[in-house]
């Protein structure tokens, strides 16, 4: 089990307090995968990556570059927390799209 938690921290440091969820959904081949979404503030995807990797994160809970998604907001629930449910689904429609 990966802290999603401890991951969003990280990227939110690395973004400066910019809005992030990270999800996972089933991979076939390690049993599940890491997506992140982040509201986009400029940082690509690749400099997203970069910045995680110089971390003090596990390299195996550091999402795939291609997994870093910079997007215009997060969804949020009427509590202002993010909506899990719709992340997830955002996270496997990125993979059926690349597929």
């Amino acid at each position: 089990m990966v802290p999603h938690m401890r991951i969003e921290e990280v990227i939110n440091e690395v973004l400066g307090g910019a809005s992030c969820a990270v999800t996972a959904i089933a991979d076939p081949q390690r049993g599940e995968k890491l997506v992140a979404f982040y509201a986009a503030n400029g940082i690509s995807p690749q400099e997203l990556w970069d910045k995680l990797n110089r971390s003090d994160l596990p390299k195996l809970w550091i999402p795939k570059r291609e997994n870093l998604h910079p997007i215009d907001t997060i969804p949020l629930l009427g509590s202002g927390k993010a909506d899990l449910k719709k992340v997830k689904e955002l996270a496997l429609e990125q993979i059926q799209g690349s597929v």
